[in-house]
């Protein structure tokens, strides 16, 4: 017979099992920060900016104008040209004799502020001073090169890098992660045992899986009148002698 719980109930089981849910909260929270704090690699990331300047002097508003568009326009091709094999490979080589194209690839990622001529060149590393250090070479050698590649000379450093900071693992959510992953199993064990609980709830529980009925009960009894049928009997003992 298919066993139906009713709303009540199930506050009744969460009530029971309230400090199940809650230690399944706290150790799988601590677990995630243990896990992310000795066990996973920080990464860090320092960033640097270059814009596309206007090369444009003494022209009238509209000419200026045209020329910012097109500057905008060229600001997708300079990320493409950034991480281009031309300027990763010499950068490359500068950074680390073992330093692969791939490898710094990788730890470089580029995008650009919409509608703007700047362009902000990110590197990753699990090293936050090895991150600043790429990503300056890297930037160096764009600046560098574009001048030969494009054949203008219409970009500029706008901000080194000289901080890093650490992006990854976020420590926070990842314990937020953990105690809301610990509710769900502390809710699943909870009603777990309630399901595999083969005690009698409800006398119709008794009808339906004995098939026998029911011809009375007994309420509980509380530990004050066992108090009391305890008392009652010491007194007729002692009024006996």
């Amino acid at each position: 017979m298919e066993e139906t719980i009713t709303l009540k109930e199930i506050l009744e089981v969460l009530r029971k099992n309230i400090w199940i849910i809650i230690g399944c909260m706290i150790l799988l929270a601590a677990g995630s920060f243990a896990y992310l704090n000795f066990l996973v690699t920080p990464k860090y990331e320092a960033t640097s900016q270059v814009l596309i300047t206007q090369s444009a002097q003494g022209q009238n508003t509209a000419v200026q104008n045209s020329e910012i568009q097109a500057n905008i326009q060229m600001v997708n091709t300079y990320a493409v040209v950034i991480k281009s094999p031309r300027i990763l490979k010499i950068a490359a080589k500068e950074i680390s004799p073992t330093m692969t194209l791939e490898a710094l690839a990788s730890k470089v990622s580029v995008d650009s502020v919409q509608n703007s001529q700047v362009i902000n060149i990110h590197v990753v590393d699990d090293n936050p001073e090895a991150a600043i250090r790429i990503v300056q070479i890297v930037t160096k050698n764009f600046l560098k090169e574009t001048a030969d590649m494009m054949k203008i000379n219409n970009v500029e450093l706008l901000a080194d890098a000289y901080t890093a900071k650490k992006i990854s693992p976020n420590v926070k959510l990842g314990m937020l992660a953990g105690m809301l992953a610990g509710l769900v199993v502390g809710v699943i064990i909870s009603f777990g045992r309630r399901m595999f609980d083969e005690r009698f709830k409800k006398e119709e529980e008794i009808t339906s899986r004995l098939q026998i009925p029911v011809i009375g009960t007994i309420g509980n009894i509380v530990d004050s009148e066992y108090r009391r049928d305890a008392e009652r009997k010491i007194r007729r003992y002692e009024k006996k002698w």
